[in-house]
């Protein structure tokens, strides 16, 4: 990732084609509020515009307003034409029923999978030993050196260090549950990249195993930046994005569901349990639903993993505390227009993903 402009203050200060009656801290706070489509149309208007816009400084403005505006992010794929595309929709409120989506970003390149929620509006993305990160905002892909697997899995998860201001993406490769290696081999190997680092290259980092090897690596979500992941059936890993270590966290176990069986000078996990309306009971059968997170609300949000063609997508909620369920549609996701006139896909369903908390980021890589 090229390093961002630096601050154009004192040069808009200067410039003779600037409004002389408008101080720049007033018009860098117009533009930092903006829709980030707007900005970016904006890059165009003139060499002071653009160096404005890439700057660092309204990338970091921007993101903090824009963090009040939480989105959904939807994305599916298009194995024949070897597309993704990327849709995104403001996320409901606790009185709101209905959103319209926007197509933020189609990925034409090859069909990368998305296996983790996005990290302040960016993506990271995998196929094969490739590895990128996607801003469907600025509709960019920054490629990274690719890895070498020998002839294992990898597992690729984007992180945010909010101390250091940094991004980093971690890669783990493994051997795979089936297979038949000793520890002769080469198994787990974690490697690092750091984005904007002069140095474009990863770094391997030591992995202190207290255990069985670990088979798979299932989610990711960042939060206080720590990247946490779920590996095998009994383990939870916390990557420090900033330390770069990775350490090791018990996962429920079973028994735990017994809450007779807990001991309250060993808890370290709170059980919540929910009963679920009658009427929800052949909707959860039915359709398959599963969460991928909660939303600014703090309602859990459960989601289908089909788009059924030309019908709304339906998102549903469930209010931990007050123990209530609502349900709000998400209209305009590859309609008929678009799946017909623009990208000739037909009427198929399509396999869907749906995360919540993603945000528009007008960082350029």
């Amino acid at each position: 990732m090229a390093a961002m402009e630096p601050s154009p203050t004192r040069d808009l200060a200067h410039d003779q084609n600037s409004p002389k009656n408008i101080p720049f801290d007033l018009i860098f706070e117009i533009l930092s509020r903006l829709p980030a489509k707007s900005i970016i149309r904006f890059l165009s208007v003139c060499k002071l515009w653009y160096s404005t816009i890439r700057s660092k400084d309204l990338a970091d403005s921007f993101l903090i307003h824009s963090k009040t505006r939480p989105r959904l992010l939807f994305t599916f794929k298009h194995f024949d034409s070897r597309k993704r595309f990327i849709f995104s929709a403001p996320e409901h409120g606790t009185e709101e029923n209905s959103s319209t989506a926007r197509h933020d970003m189609t990925m034409s390149d090859l069909v990368y999978y998305i296996k983790s929620l996005p990290v302040n509006g960016l993506i990271c993305c995998t196929r094969g030993s490739s590895i990128a990160v996607c801003n469907p905002t600025t509709r960019q892909i920054l490629k990274l050196p690719d890895v070498t697997l020998n002839e294992r899995d990898m597992y690729a998860r984007l992180g945010y260090d909010p101390v250091q201001d940094q991004y980093k993406v971690l890669c783990v490769m493994m051997h795979d549950g089936f297979d038949s290696r000793t520890k002769d081999n080469i198994e787990q190997e974690h490697f690092v990249f750091t984005l904007g680092c002069q140095q474009q290259e990863w770094r391997k980092i030591e992995f202190i195993d207290v255990g069985d090897p670990y088979t798979d690596v299932k989610g990711g979500i960042c939060i206080s930046g720590g990247i946490y992941y779920v590996i095998g059936h009994k383990k939870i890993a916390r990557f420090d994005v900033r330390s770069e270590k990775v350490e090791l966290i018990n996962a429920p176990q079973e028994d735990m569901l017994n809450e007779e069986d807990i001991k309250k000078e060993d808890e370290s996990w709170n059980i919540m349990t929910c009963d679920v309306p009658t009427e929800w009971g052949d909707l959860f059968r039915d359709k398959g639903l599963s969460s991928t997170g909660d939303i600014h609300t703090g309602e859990v949000m459960l989601v289908s993993d089909t788009l059924e063609s030309s019908k709304p997508f339906t998102v549903y909620y469930y209010d931990m505390i007050r123990e209530s369920f609502r349900s709000a549609t998400v209209e305009g996701i590859a309609d008929s227009e678009f799946r017909r006139g623009i990208h000739g896909f037909g009427k198929r369903n399509r396999d869907m993903l749906c995360f919540p908390g993603h945000i528009e980021n007008i960082m350029f890589f």
